[in-house]
């Protein structure tokens, strides 16, 4: 309509004063401004919010995160006010499949002011919820942010990001941590009750010897340092047929009131009297992490950690050659152990049976607290599994 009246004008441009056609100009700058301004106020004008996950921690130790720090920035021209948040999660490998996906809603700012963002603002707001968001060792979590605010009907989705990334891990032990196993609650004695001098002494013949009442360290599995054990008088002796004596089936350490994190639990043992008599392809002890969300990983031992600490014991047929008479828990034989050869055992100052133990390693699952260890016997068999000494890490 402007354009057709200013044509009308320039045709009759003779008729119209220099005046008139100033005030027309000006007039025509002023509808179009308001034109422009009310397109930029519809459109340009909005909230525009920006999220991430900085970390996430859990405060309570009960093996579920329940306090996460956002960074939220308002890249927009209004102020947003934050009205809820739902955080998105699913492990790794079934991200592409949306039944798996699980929603964590209502949750809500720890400063409920740092809900509402001016524009240009960069925040890092911690927020806290109920619906609590666990983390694996075992898969990766990814997780999107869904956000909805004033000043865009639209709401924030992000892209999926891995959020085991920030998991906070700073009581996560680093150092080891060897255990007395008497003073920590289990059972102790002498492997042969009428020749105590069997424990475990040996002579210098073996590539190791152990000292009692002293830290020993040894290798383990593929670690790249050695690992330090305690090892005192007294060790822990699993049931057996074979034996003399009764043992309890189960024992355990108990961190319920103090649950920890750690990576790694390595065993020197396991190798013991009678180790050989149980079936090939039986299970002789189940060690088994109980964390604080009362989830479990849980581990049965085979002839692949356990044998008989007699070498000449372990008497099996083997596919490519005759009786072998070693260690059968060692990788010759798919093993996940690593062999200690401790010399010739001490008889009245005489040595007699060249004996060995073992050394192996376990992973926790370390984003979540550990409230108790227990060991099992399944208490119906002829082996008897032995505890020489634990470290975690």
């Amino acid at each position: 309509m402007l354009v057709k009246k200013l044509k009308r004008l320039y045709r009759r441009r003779k008729a119209v004063s220099p005046v008139v056609a100033t005030l027309l100009l000006i007039a025509l700058v002023v509808a179009a401004t308001a034109v422009v301004f009310i397109i930029y106020y519809k459109v340009l004008r909005k909230s525009k919010l920006d999220a991430a996950i900085i970390g996430i921690k859990d405060t309570n130790k009960d093996s579920r995160y329940d306090e996460i720090t956002l960074q939220i920035a308002n890249t927009g021209t209004l102020t947003a006010d934050i009205v809820n948040i739902t955080i998105w999660t699913v492990p790794a490998s079934l991200q592409g499949d949306q039944n798996y996906w699980i929603a964590h809603g209502e949750w809500e700012f720890t400063n409920p002011s740092q809900a509402t963002l001016n524009p240009s603002e960069i925040i890092n707001a911690k927020i806290t919820g109920e619906n609590q968001i666990s983390l694996t060792f075992w898969e990766y979590t990814y997780y999107r942010l869904e956000m909805q605010f004033s000043g865009n009907k639209a709401p924030l989705i992000t892209d999926w990001a891995k959020l085991n990334d920030f998991a906070d891990l700073s009581d996560l032990i680093l150092t080891f941590d060897t255990f007395n196993l008497t003073a920590a609650g289990f059972e102790g004695t002498v492997d042969d009750l009428q020749n105590e001098e069997n424990n475990y002494l040996t002579d210098d013949s073996g590539d190791y010897q152990l000292e009692n009442m002293s830290t020993n360290y040894f290798p383990v599995l593929d670690e790249v340092q050695l690992i330090p054990f305690l090892v005192t008088n007294s060790i822990v002796v699993f049931p057996s047929n074979q034996a003399d004596f009764i043992r309890d089936a189960q024992q355990k350490l108990d961190f319920s009131t103090s649950p920890f994190r750690a990576s790694k639990l390595f065993v020197l043992g396991l190798a013991g009297s009678w180790g050989d008599w149980f079936t090939l392809g039986d299970w002789a002890l189940n060690i088994t992490f109980v964390y604080t969300d009362n989830t479990l990983d849980s581990y049965l031992l085979n002839h692949s950690y356990i044998d008989d600490w007699y070498y000449a014991s372990n008497n099996y047929p083997v596919p490519s050659g005759p009786i072998y008479n070693g260690c059968l828990s060692n990788d010759k034989f798919g093993g996940f152990i690593t062999e200690i050869d401790l010399g010739r055992q001490m008889e009245d100052g005489s040595p007699g049976a060249r004996i060995h133990t073992h050394t192996t390693r376990f992973y926790f699952d370390y984003f979540k607290y550990v409230k108790s260890i227990i060991f099992t016997d399944p208490n119906d068999d002829n082996s008897g599994p032995h505890l020489l000494s634990l470290t975690l890490r």
